[in-house]
């Protein structure tokens, strides 16, 4: 199916047109965004975009903390940087992404 020029169904505003989105370092998808910034995704695109996910990261679920949302972090992972229980990090997004940072010692 091609989203070319029909409406966003984010914001049911703007047109979509089609653009290459990087999903992963040289890893490139067709994509459809409107000028209000929203994505969309052919469902083909986004079957193949989710069993890449599936290969080069781990599935996790988020739940409710408080009136906050809290993401389990892997062992590996928590491990790998050396983060410890109670130990403060610093949280950022940038291009659609999460950024976590342990504290500096």
């Amino acid at each position: 199916m091609d989203f070319e020029n029909k409406t966003c169904g984010v914001c049911n505003k703007a047109k979509l047109h089609r653009f290459q989105e990087q999903i992963a370092p040289g890893v490139y998808v067709d994509a459809y965004k409107c000028s209000n910034g929203h994505i969309s995704y052919t469902r083909e695109v986004m079957q193949k975009i989710e069993a890449f996910n599936k290969v080069v990261a781990l599935e996790r679920h988020a739940i409710k903390v408080g009136s906050s949302i809290a993401i389990p972090i892997p062992a590996q992972i928590v491990k790998a940087m050396g983060i410890k229980a109670k130990e403060k990090v610093y949280v950022t997004t940038k291009d659609n992404t999460i950024i976590i940072r342990p504290s500096p010692t």
